[in-house]
């Protein structure tokens, strides 16, 4: 869950090549440089997805490009490297600065980025209630975590090895890993959170893991953070709290946000929180001048108690990750001792001991009155599950298909997976075709690779469906181009590809290549996909049997129907798929005037099925009802 790296990506657009050495090489993170527009613009879209913040440095002043820079939400600052004479107040508001010379745009970029993460920090702050005032997974994340899974294989060693696949392709890293791997000592944990010392592990890889909760990269560093929480001790003061600071830039909407919850929530930040007791020094990073829009200058005045684990480390002072605090208020200023810059100062309160643990024990014992194990929240976090979506699978594992659909369709800004999954719904169970199409649409504009790929089958099925048969047939096509030409071959996945191209084929008529497409699917499934699933393999000679029916070929179709018939009479008794077998079987053998094995299949597909309801009875019961009506002409 949540991308891997340090979560700022650095891009460099460079058309003229006009980017020296020392900027490629000075950075923490790698840079990916880019010449074309278009394909920088792609890179900068796929980096969305991932929850990347990006810095972007380049030696373009062409206002056009500038202002699709701006637009790209995922752009968090651009510096500008070039000689020309511009007044940056002219230029987008995301443009830190124009810098003639590669040493100032350096120094520059280093305060961006520590400015940034900074409020990549602060932007890390959950609620441990939703809006609706369920219990917020996400808040109590570390601490179940934390206090609930083992070590197993964390050793420095696995997480370099991990960390060299991670970024194979960076030396400069690399090397950053291999000293790390031979000079760490635990008892020197706290000189590896110096990013410009060692920026691996803990700013290149933990931090982002942490704010984002992947729980493989975590137990991959769980010595690390064991080793840092083991060295700190709840900060000595001489009254029952101490006031620390933490600057950052928040928007506006976020900052309205954190004042409808005050007394009313407890926040905690994702992160390892660094904070000073400076308040001089946190008033003037506050208050640096910034050109953003729709941002306001925040600082946060935090009282930490006896009890709230710390480390002092030179002027900084770093807080336990996910800490609960309590807002106490939000005061908007229209100036400061040294600036007239607007400035909201947001007032925490750590909680005492005490309140923690009735926190989070209240907490566990609301889960397992849920039913709900430590294990099931994990994996639920680790699935990037929404509680909404979560929910709504519960519905239709109940098969509560309405209250299932309700809740899919009030998810705001639903990825692709949850798009694919309301379209399945809508197709397999509401029969709402049309707007299962929308669904899968909607998925298709926002998914990418693989995900693309899956999605244009679920389309399939949807066109299938209303007998759409040459748009079928096109998406198909399209995933069945994509999965053949992955390295990793996946037979299952091109199987279904052409299970679908042969039912597009049967649909247009085209009976010769419906035929040769499944013939296909099932050389795959029989002799490639292990284990062998043998509902599938019947679905093909199912398949095959009603193709060769409709090319008037009676013998052949009644051999693989017969076949279909043996295997699921062996691994789906109960299976509604058998009945409808029986049912095909039954309307090939009184096609071809065998009215007795007709009616001894239909009555086998009526046996094999009990509800009433069901189409593959109902289906039977009209075959019955033609077959009587034969029987009477005949007499």
């Amino acid at each position: 869950m949540g991308s891997k790296g340090s979560g700022i990506s650095l891009i460099g657009f460079d058309e003229q090549e006009k980017l020296p050495t020392p900027i490629r090489n000075a950075t923490i993170e790698p840079i990916e440089l880019f010449q074309e527009l278009s394909s920088c613009i792609s890179f900068i879209e796929q980096q969305t997805k991932e929850n990347k913040v990006i810095i972007l440095i380049t030696t373009t002043v062409e206002e056009n490009i500038l202002q699709t820079f701006e637009s790209l939400t995922v752009i968090e600052a651009i510096l500008i490297l070039s000689t020309i004479d511009i007044n940056v107040d002219t230029l987008p508001s995301k443009v830190v600065g124009v810098y003639s010379q590669t040493e100032i745009l350096l120094r520059s970029l280093s305060e961006t980025r520590d400015t940034i993460e900074q409020q990549i920090n602060a932007n890390s702050i959950i609620f441990n209630h939703h809006t609706d005032g369920t219990d917020n997974l996400a808040f109590y994340f570390y601490y179940l975590w934390k206090n609930h899974t083992d070590e197993q294989n964390s050793t420095k060693e696995s997480l370099a090895d991990q960390a060299r696949f991670i970024f194979q392709s960076n030396n400069q890293i690399k090397s950053y890993i291999q000293q790390f791997e031979t000079s760490y000592k635990s008892y020197e944990v706290f000189s590896w959170l110096d990013k410009h010392r060692h920026p691996f592990p803990y700013h290149l890889l933990i931090s982002n893991a942490l704010r984002s909760h992947n729980q493989e990269l975590l137990s991959l560093s769980r010595f690390f953070l064991n080793d840092l929480t083991k060295r700190m001790k709840p900060l000595l003061t001489g009254s029952n709290y101490k006031q620390v600071y933490f600057a950052t830039k928040l928007s506006i909407n976020f900052i309205d946000q954190l004042e409808q919850k005050i007394k009313t929530d407890i926040i905690a930040f994702q992160c390892f929180l660094p904070v000073t007791s400076s308040r001089t020094n946190a008033l003037t990073e506050a208050t640096r001048l910034s050109r953003r829009q729709k941002m306001n200058n925040v600082l946060f005045k935090i009282d930490i108690t006896n009890n709230t684990l710390c480390a002092s480390l030179g002027e900084t002072i770093l807080i336990d990750m996910a800490t609960p605090f309590q807002i106490a208020c939000v005061t908007r200023s229209a100036s400061t001792t040294n600036s007239q810059q607007s400035l909201t100062i947001i007032k925490l309160i750590a909680l005492n001991k005490d309140n923690r643990d009735q926190l989070f024990e209240q907490f566990i014992q609301q889960q397992k009155k849920l039913g709900k194990t430590i294990n099931d929240l994990l994996q639920r976090l680790s699935s990037d599950i929404s509680d909404d979506e979560a929910l709504a699978d519960e519905h239709m594992t109940r098969s509560e298909w309405s209250q299932a659909e309700n809740i899919f369709a009030h998810i705001i800004n639903p990825n692709v997976r949850v798009l694919n999954k309301y379209g399945c719904l809508l197709r397999e169970h509401l029969n709402n075709l049309s707007d299962a199409l929308k669904c899968h649409q909607q998925a298709l504009l926002k998914a990418t690779n693989r995900e693309h790929t899956e999605t244009l089958i679920y389309l399939g099925l949807v066109h299938k469906n209303m007998k759409q048969h040459d748009e079928a047939f096109k998406v198909y096509s399209q995933a069945l181009q994509w999965f053949e030409n992955e390295t990793k071959r996946d037979p299952v996945m091109i199987a279904r590809c052409l299970i679908g191209l042969g039912n597009a084929q049967w649909g247009r008529q085209q009976l010769t290549e419906a035929f040769d497409y499944t013939e296909r699917a099932l050389a795959i499934r029989e002799n490639e996909i292990k284990p062998k699933n043998d509902f599938d393999i019947a679905a093909c000679l199912g398949n095959m049997s009603s193709i060769l029916h409709d090319q008037g070929d009676i013998q052949r179709a009644l051999s693989y129907a017969t076949r279909t018939v043996d295997l699921l009479n062996t691994c789906g008794k109960d299976d509604p798929r058998l009945a409808a077998v029986l049912n095909n079987s039954g309307a090939i053998h009184m096609a071809n005037g065998d009215l007795v094995k007709a009616r001894e299949y239909f009555e086998r597909a009526l046996e094999s099925i009990s509800n009433e309801n069901h189409p593959h009875r109902k289906s039977t019961l009209a075959n019955i009802a033609r077959l009587d009506t034969i029987e009477k002409s005949k007499q």
